[in-house]
């Protein structure tokens, strides 16, 4: 389509007329608060005004629509590879593992099979998966419920 804008976060299509992306829930319009030129595009993402060059906060875009400054992000916490390997060797019949890494649907699958102990082997088997991935491995496959 000719009438879309990227969204400069998560890259999804949005109309152009668009001040905040429905996928990511990020501003992707705003405006200057020396010049009021909205901000839109690659500008938006780096917080600069194209036309006065004003810089806001480091990460922090320079104004959201409305007066209110935008909520703040916090960094995904990574999920340790030992405690999981343990949590799934140990307490794998009842879902711990799956718990500990945001997968709450599949805790409780496992917490309502427990009793067959096809669970228990599970987590044994995942808890050996877990071992045998490096570090990046595992960050990467369990960032923020992504399996």
């Amino acid at each position: 389509m000719a009438d879309t804008a990227l969204c400069p976060f998560c890259e999804s299509e949005l109309s152009p007329t668009v001040k905040k992306c429905k996928y990511c829930g990020e501003w992707v319009s705003r405006e200057c608060q020396k010049c009021g030129t909205p901000i839109r595009g690659e500008w938006a993402a780096t917080g600069v005004c194209a036309a006065c060059g004003e810089q806001g906060s480091p990460g922090v875009p320079v104004h959201s629509p409305g007066g209110h400054p935008p909520a703040p992000t916090y960094p995904v916490p990574h999920k340790s590879r030992p405690a999981s390997v343990l949590l799934a060797m140990l307490f794998g019949g009842l879902g711990a593992h799956k718990f500990y890494l945001d997968r709450p649907g599949l805790g409780f699958l496992y917490l309502l099979f427990f009793w067959t102990l096809i669970p228990s082997i599970a987590g044994v088997v995942e808890g050996i998966i877990y071992m045998t991935h490096t570090e990046e491995e595992f960050q990467e496959r369990f960032r923020q419920g992504r399996i």
